[in-house]
């Protein structure tokens, strides 16, 4: 694993903003980490790059515990925010300029072929610089020198969709070649680059899994009913959002395994009945588990 994080805790003050989280990133992967506003996805990748450090528990990066990374570790990994911050003062050139000396692993052919395609103009101040214009340039000096691992803290946050499709097609140039670890509120546009997701929420890391196996467990069901009934009390509880109305049922399974499995179930609740399921997009998947999690935080 690229990353290795064992129970990891971290606390300002007495929030617990991170609660004994494990989480490992295969490499080789492009892995979203997405969840609720304030769930811990910031202070987790925050601790990666080693900006804070956890009160207990351990992250090792690239085999390295995240604490203990050198200069030399440095110039293996790549970190995007949203809130990063450049030098006012400087042009984009200037910025390469200054950067690339800084890394023996710089790429300088693959520089001039990203700030081709993203259209940084090399003679415009930083301070000059839109919000999406900064992001590519941030995200441009961070693939540059090719680094083993790629993280990024909400990329896509307040771009407009034109600058998104130039950052995410940035984002195919390097996946493959680095692992992306992507934590982003922009689901529909990273669905189709990214293998694997995890889910967190007030703090919690609630599951991590391949995306294509996340897909086949979640599905939207729709029943017809042979009698009008109510429902029972003793639903599996990984159906989310049961609604019934007359003859109809609709609910989503999380752990859906086949069609022959779900009909037992429900004629073993329901007696006489009709179904059909359909598959979930990444960002629908999302929004159920988000609802949970408020549902259970009002609990």
């Amino acid at each position: 694993m690229i990353i290795d994080v064992q129970n990891v805790n971290k606390k300002y003050g007495k929030v617990h903003v991170l609660r004994d989280i494990n989480l490992q990133v295969p490499e080789g992967s492009a892995f979203a980490l997405v969840g609720t506003n304030g769930a811990g996805k910031t202070t987790t990748i925050r601790m990666l790059a080693n900006i804070i450090r956890p009160d207990s528990g351990r992250a090792n990066i690239l085999g390295i515990d995240s604490r203990a990374l050198s200069y030399e570790d440095y110039l293996q990994i790549g970190y995007v925010s949203e809130n990063q911050s450049l030098p006012s003062r400087l042009t984009i050139e200037q910025y390469f300029d200054y950067l690339r000396p800084l890394y023996a692993n710089w790429d300088r052919g693959f520089e001039k072929e990203l700030r081709k395609k993203l259209d940084l103009p090399a003679s415009r101040a930083l301070s000059k610089l839109s919000h999406g214009m900064r992001m590519k340039t941030v995200l441009t000096a961070a693939m540059a020198f090719r680094p083993k691992l790629l993280i990024l803290d909400e990329p896509l946050s307040g771009l407009d969709s034109l600058v998104r499709d130039e950052v995410i097609e940035g984002l195919l140039e390097q996946a493959g070649d680095s692992t992306i670890l992507i934590s982003s509120h922009e689901l529909n546009e990273i669905e189709n680059f990214t293998s694997h997701l995890a889910f967190m929420a007030q703090g919690e890391l609630w599951f991590q899994q391949p995306i294509d196996e996340m897909r086949s467990r979640f599905r939207e069901v729709a029943v017809t009913l042979s009698n009008q009934k109510e429902l029972p009390v003793d639903l599996p509880c990984t159906w989310l959002d049961p609604v019934i109305s007359g003859h109809s049922l609709q609910f989503i399974d999380t752990e859906f395994k086949d069609e022959s499995v779900l009909f037992s179930q429900l004629t073993q609740h329901f007696g006489a009945i009709q179904f059909d399921t359909e598959a979930m997009s990444l960002r629908d998947i999302t929004k159920t588990l988000i609802r949970k999690s408020r549902d259970e935080s009002r609990d």
